[in-house]
C-alpha cells in the first residue's frame, strides 16, 4: 500500500527545479514555490490596493497617481521630466502614464510644455498645486507603509526584501 501510495505522489521534474509534475503529466510549482510566488504576488496586490483605497479616501488620488507626482517632486531636477523620462522611471504603461499626466494636468497639479532644447518633446511640469498635493499625501502614503510592511520587517528581512525584489526585477526587466 505504501508502494502504490508512492506511485501517485507526484515528482519533481528532472530538469525543472522546483515543478511537480503529476502522474497524468501536467505539473505545478513545488508548495513552497507556489507559496512564494503567490505571497509575493497576492502581498503585493494588497498592499496597493491598501494604499491606494487611504489616498483615495484622504485626498481624492490614485496609489498611480501619487507615484507620478512622487517621481516629478522628488526624483526629477528642477520639477520636471521630459514625457519620455517619466515613462522610463515610472513602473507603468506609456499609455498609462499619458492617461495619469492629463488626467492631473486637468486638476491643476501638472503642467505640460514643449521641451525648451528642441521643441519636439514634452516636458512635464509639477506645479505648486501638486507640490502642496503631494506633500499631504505623502504623509498617508508613509504612514500606510510604515503600518502595512515596514513595522512587520526587521532591518534585516527589510534589506533582504530590497536585495530580492531588486533580482526579480533585474530578472524581468533584464
Amino acid at each position: 500500500m505504501a508502494q502504490a501510495r508512492r506511485r501517485t505522489r507526484p515528482e519533481p521534474a528532472s530538469s525543472e527545479a522546483g515543478v511537480m509534475r503529476r502522474p497524468d503529466g501536467l505539473k505545478y510549482l513545488s508548495p513552497v514555490r507556489a507559496k512564494a510566488f503567490l505571497g509575493l504576488v497576492r502581498a503585493g496586490d494588497s498592499l496597493a490596493r491598501e494604499l491606494n483605497a487611504e489616498l483615495e479616501l484622504d485626498h481624492g488620488i490614485s496609489l498611480r497617481a501619487f507615484e507620478v507626482l512622487l517621481f516629478l517632486a522628488v526624483f526629477a531636477p528642477e520639477g520636471h521630466l521630459r514625457m519620455a523620462e517619466l515613462t522610463e522611471r515610472a513602473p507603468l504603461s506609456q499609455s498609462r502614464v499619458s492617461r495619469l499626466v492629463a488626467e492631473l494636468e486637468t486638476r491643476g497639479l501638472l503642467e505640460r510644455s514643449s521641451a525648451e532644447v528642441d521643441g519636439r518633446g514634452v516636458k512635464v511640469s509639477i506645479t505648486p498645486k501638486g507640490i502642496e498635493k503631494f506633500k499631504a499625501a505623502q504623509e498617508t502614503h508613509l504612514a500606510g507603509l510604515r503600518r502595512l510592511l515596514f513595522s512587520h520587517l526587521s532591518r534585516a528581512e527589510i534589506d533582504q526584501l530590497a536585495s530580492i525584489t531588486e533580482k526579480i526585477i533585474d530578472a524581468c526587466e533584464g
